[in-house]
């Protein structure tokens, strides 16, 4: 069985295209992925009419960053050539590549943020673990001071 998918929602921009590839891979499917300009994902598959109802039961994500609204399946004709090894076909235009880099580096600003928070809360740590060796080395001395008490008492008296 050959058959057209059309994937509407958050689909693009997330990395499903990867795990479309992916997972016609495991299923062995026959076929390409590519992003359409109108948002969706669109793909062709295929292989035994079990294997595919599996695939789009695998692909039919609901998560935050990958949300399948709609997946509208189309039966073809097999005498059209596929690939034997499904792959992904590039259609990203200059535009959609500065998009996805823009976005890259709003995500590496904020992970570098980040970074740099934890790094001063780290710092106030290491502040805190050097007052725990002052307090350790005081706690050792009153230890001392304690055992020898009685010492300290007969030299103040001679």
């Amino acid at each position: 069985m050959r058959y057209a998918l059309t994937i509407k929602g958050r689909v693009q921009n997330a990395g499903y295209r990867n795990l479309i590839e992916r997972v016609a891979k495991v299923k062995r499917l026959k076929g390409y992925v590519f992003n359409d300009y109108d948002g969706t994902v669109k793909l062709v598959c295929d292989g035994t009419k079990d294997k595919i109802g599996e695939f789009i039961d695998s692909i039919n994500i609901h998560e935050e960053e990958i949300f399948v609204e709609d997946i509208l399946k189309d039966e073809l004709d097999t005498a059209y050539p596929i690939p034997e090894k499904f792959a992904r076909i590039e259609t990203d235009a200059i535009e959609d590549i500065s998009r996805k880099l823009d976005i890259g580096n709003e995500q590496l600003k904020l992970h570098s943020n980040l970074l740099k928070d934890m790094d001063g809360k780290l710092d106030k740590l290491d502040k805190l673990d050097k007052l725990d060796s002052i307090e350790k080395g005081q706690n050792k001395m009153v230890s001392i001071l304690e055992r020898n008490t009685g010492l300290l008492e007969k030299i103040a008296n001679k």
